[in-house]
């Protein structure tokens, strides 16, 4: 778990609040109303950080719980593992006996029928002990493709709870929260700048706020308004960049590929 991922660290805003009060339920009490909690929405919104939240609050309030947090790549990878090395019994064991289970991007192991299978006994066992399950995808359950029906079913049959981009003013004290984080001072415009012109999502804003940084830093100057513009702009331009790259080799996949079954 990373510690530094805390409900007190947790901005909440209008597009977070029922995912937020939820998490803090069922960190307050694992396997109870809200079991399984699945949270879900585009990324960089801070689903990950909601799960670490839980999972420190657990350990804080009951230390002898054994909480897991996993993403659904690296169950799938320890799972073929456990196979490879005739140890799936062993892999069983260690899940089967966790008291809180957390999974973050769950929707990797669509299209894997074994690892579905095994997560689908894994999830019950779990469940019927009383033990929490939560679960984090960029779709909710019924829109992840090649999920099974049965794992369907079992993850929207609990808390459903949708994490939406941030508003103008949550991204305006997520910047201000991130940069007292860090012991960064920022003029009462620079925040509303930045949170005007970076709308996607969380980890943009971090991004803003670091370029913003080390740019003060390198040249030596104090933050204010012009800094801020050449940190986001500077940003969009190698972003820019970037989306001009990827068309150029995605049409150049096209032509080479072209009349080829793969």
């Amino acid at each position: 778990l990373n510690a530094r991922y805390t409900f007190a660290t947790y901005v909440v805003g209008s597009g977070t609040r029922l995912a937020h009060a939820a998490s803090q339920s069922v960190s307050e009490r694992p396997g109870g109303a809200y079991n399984p909690l699945f949270l879900y929405g585009g990324t960089g919104l801070g689903k990950t950080h909601l799960l670490h939240a839980i999972g420190n609050a657990v350990m804080e309030r009951s230390p002898k719980r054994r909480v897991l947090y996993i993403t659904g790549e690296a169950f799938t990878n320890e799972f073929i593992l456990g196979i490879q090395q005739g140890a799936a019994d062993a892999f069983r064991s260690r899940f089967r006996k966790i008291d809180v289970l957390l999974i973050d991007d769950i929707q990797f192991i669509a299209d894997k029928e074994r690892t579905q299978e095994e997560f689908f006994h894994t999830f019950n066992a779990l469940y019927q002990l009383g033990k929490q399950i939560i679960l984090s995808s960029d779709a909710a359950p019924t829109e992840i493709p090649d999920l099974e029906e049965r794992l369907t079913s079992r993850f929207a049959a609990g808390m459903v709870a949708r994490i939406e981009r941030p508003c103008f003013e949550t991204r305006v004290s997520i910047i201000k929260s991130k940069a007292a984080l860090h012991g960064i001072s920022l003029p009462d415009d620079v925040p509303a700048y930045i949170a005007a012109k970076v709308d996607t999502n969380i980890r943009e804003l971090e991004g803003a706020l670091t370029s913003l940084r080390t740019r003060a830093q390198l040249e030596g100057v104090p933050v204010d308004l012009a800094l801020a513009r050449r940190a986001v702009q500077g940003r969009q331009r190698l972003r820019h960049g970037h989306d001009v790259r990827d068309a150029q080799r995605g049409a150049l996949g096209q032509q080479v590929g072209g009349g080829v079954r793969v």
